[in-house]
């Protein structure tokens, strides 16, 4: 027989015997030579399939009739890989977990998507974003809250964690808690409006009194909420503290985001109770507040008793140099705080004097920034004298922008770079770690 014959072995998935799925099953035809191209799909002597005839039908109708059945595995995967894309969100989301349905179906409704900071589930990216962009294009005046209940209820099912990037219509908060309970994780709230060019409605931005005490009451009652981000919100001292209020006896919250706010020392104060001896708060976020020297002495008030929290971040604040020292001092015998950031809040040498007894005596902060301050030549020499007895502790220090010259800055970051080093040498001979990092 010529190279260009083709023998068809097994009919309809059947086996031949090869023992193998025949050639029709493979929609592929099996040629005699092992060098002869396989024919295409289409035309004589191609015949489609029964099975394959029967897969397409029950993809093209299962708008209609939304069932597997009793389809083996490898079929309802391939009918899967047929179905439409724009079938209902809440059918597709009950019988449809095949991560590249969602994959397709996220791809071709965002330009960009990944999948990774959302649980690495391509479900779970759908959800949260179709949820995100409802909530921020929901307008009362006109939008359905029966509907957008409705979807809230649904998409707790698959929704973690939710990042808003606007709200203009400063939904109620506690229906979005109340529907979303026991499932929520994470929440990114900015109150804002995108692509408004220069013609603005400054009452659009930012967080009103109501939304802190719809926020507040809802996060009473939030067990499984771990991450809080508002950010960016126009946060005044009043309106944080009925945030706080909220926050004194919530015991899931450990990441709390309040940078570029409207904070000042009033509102710390509030913020500082949380921080007693029952905390649970790991990362506070105050960047770019307005914090003065009574703050600064108020947090450090706080963190004298805690032991929770892992970082703190104060960078682009006014502490002054009372602020700073206060932070510093009580920072000295503490056994938790890993990362502490202090750039940018008018320090000056008695903060030196303070940072460079910390430096002696902390033996759990890996990470320093106090860049952008005002510590001056005297004060870089008393924390490079200072990093002889940390014993390699401190993995970072920035000490950029000090007043303090390059070339001691130079050496100090070199001090610390070589005692890191040593210490992670000595760590790794102790057994402590299994490969130097």
């Amino acid at each position: 027989m010529c190279g260009t014959c083709f023998i068809f072995r097994g009919l309809v998935g059947g086996k031949g015997s090869g023992g193998g799925m025949g050639a029709l099953g493979a929609k592929v035809a099996q040629a005699l030579g092992p060098q002869d191209p396989a024919p295409v799909r289409t035309g004589h002597p191609y015949v489609t399939p029964l099975k394959e005839l029967c897969i397409e039908v029950v993809a093209a109708n299962f708008a209609g009739s939304p069932s597997f059945g009793a389809l083996p595995a490898l079929y309802v995967k391939r009918v899967v890989d047929l179905l439409s894309l724009e079938l209902p969100l809440e059918l597709a989301g009950t019988l449809i977990d095949d991560e590249s349905y969602w994959k397709r179906r996220a791809c071709l409704r965002w330009k960009s998507a990944d999948f990774i900071p959302h649980g690495r589930s391509w479900k779970q990216l759908y959800f949260e974003r179709n949820l995100e962009g409802a909530l921020e294009a929901y307008d009362p005046t006109s939008g359905d809250p029966v509907e957008l209940k409705r979807l809230l209820t649904y998409s707790k099912r698959y929704a973690r964690a939710l990042t808003v990037t606007q709200l203009p219509a400063h939904v109620d908060l506690a229906m979005l808690f109340d529907t979303t309970a026991s499932c929520l994780t994470s929440l990114t709230l900015t109150y804002g409006m995108k692509h408004v060019g220069m013609d603005y409605d400054k009452s659009l931005f930012g967080m009103k009194l109501s939304d802190c005490r719809a926020l507040a009451k809802a996060i009473e009652r939030a067990e499984t909420l771990i991450c809080l981000c508002l950010s960016g919100n126009l946060l005044d001292d009043d309106k944080v503290r009925m945030v706080a209020s909220g926050l004194v006896d919530n015991l899931s919250v450990v990441h709390l985001d309040l940078s570029h706010n409207k904070i000042a020392d009033r509102g710390v104060r509030a913020l500082a109770k949380l921080l007693d001896n029952r905390s649970v708060i790991t990362f506070l976020d105050l960047t770019d507040n307005q914090i003065h020297t009574e703050g600064g002495r108020a947090l450090a008030r706080a963190l004298r008793a805690n032991h929770s929290l892992l970082s703190l971040s104060l960078r682009l604040n006014r502490l002054g140099d009372e602020g700073g020292k206060a932070v510093c001092d009580v920072l000295r015998a503490n056994t938790t705080l890993q990362k502490l950031t202090l750039s940018a809040n008018s320090l000056g040498p008695q903060t030196a004097t303070a940072l460079a007894g910390l430096i002696r005596t902390n033996r759990t902060l890996v990470s320093l920034d106090v860049s952008s301050n005002a510590l001056g030549v005297e004060g870089g020499r008393l924390v490079r004298d200072a990093l002889e007895h940390n014993g390699g502790v401190l993995r970072h220090l920035d000490v950029r922008q000090c007043g303090m010259g390059e070339d001691l800055e130079a050496s100090i970051a070199d001090h610390v770079k070589a005692s890191a080093a040593a210490a992670e040498g000595h760590m790794y001979k102790a057994g402590v770690i299994t490969t130097p990092q």
